[in-house]
């Protein structure tokens, strides 16, 4: 027999898919939960954990809990804590660099209106990025922002760094990820950028990243480097 906190995780996860819950909506208090399923306040915070490791739902301090802005069609539900590339290398003992090979302002069609949730034509940066660590190129990274959630972004702060941008300069946390990770060959371009050979395949990221309120703020798509990285996960 399925614990309660897992039945009612399900039945919560299985509204937010099927748009019952819509995105950005405000689930009910635990109270009303409580009422709802006939279970204690401990079974809904253990659900409410679960949605949330889930990647279904973000808890805003003194405010309740809200279903995330994703598209519940999608397999990418699960949610990791972000921490900027530039982060991440100095966290390992390394100098992080980054190249920006475009930055501009187009309207978002097709994959990218669809991943970011937003309406066909609406004004997106769209940024392409060669990272490195130590002078070995590691990836290039197709970025796209709303322009009406992040304003005033310019080519300094894509060298600098985006999250730190967002977070210092705007005043905005940026607190989850959700991602799928395949195996791709690189095109051309991206050979010479990455210093290829023409039989290695990069690793690709595709990835959408939330505020804490949240708003999905970013779509990102990473060809990675495999020769001198590796991916690493511990499941508890």
């Amino acid at each position: 027999m399925p614990l309660k906190y897992l039945t009612v995780a399900e039945d919560i996860e299985r509204k937010i898919r099927e748009g019952v819950c819509p995105p950005q909506s405000k689930l009910p208090t635990t109270d009303e939960l409580c009422e709802q399923y006939g279970v204690s306040r401990i079974t809904v915070r253990k659900a409410m954990d679960v949605l949330s490791e889930r990647g279904f739902v973000i808890k805003r301090r003194g405010s309740g809990t809200y279903v995330k802005d994703i598209d519940p069609s999608s397999d990418d539900s699960e949610s990791q804590v972000v921490e900027s590339y530039s982060a991440t290398a100095r966290h390992e003992g390394h100098v992080a660099d980054t190249q920006v090979l475009e930055f501009s302002v187009i309207g978002a069609t097709g994959r990218v209106a669809e991943r970011l949730r937003v309406g066909e034509g609406t004004p997106v940066y769209s940024i392409v990025r060669l990272r490195s660590v130590n002078d070995s190129q590691g990836l290039v990274s197709y970025t796209w922002i709303p322009v009406a959630i992040v304003p005033n972004l310019t080519k300094r702060n894509a060298a600098d760094s985006l999250y730190r941008h967002v977070e210092v300069g705007l005043g905005l946390t940026v607190s989850s990820t959700h991602r799928s990770i395949r195996a791709v060959m690189p095109t051309l371009e991206e050979q010479v950028w990455l210093r290829l050979p023409e039989d290695v395949p990069v690793l690709e990221i595709d990835q959408v990243t939330f505020l804490s309120d949240g708003r999905l703020f970013e779509y990102s798509v990473l060809h990675r480097d495999t020769r001198d990285w590796s991916f690493k996960c511990v499941n508890t």
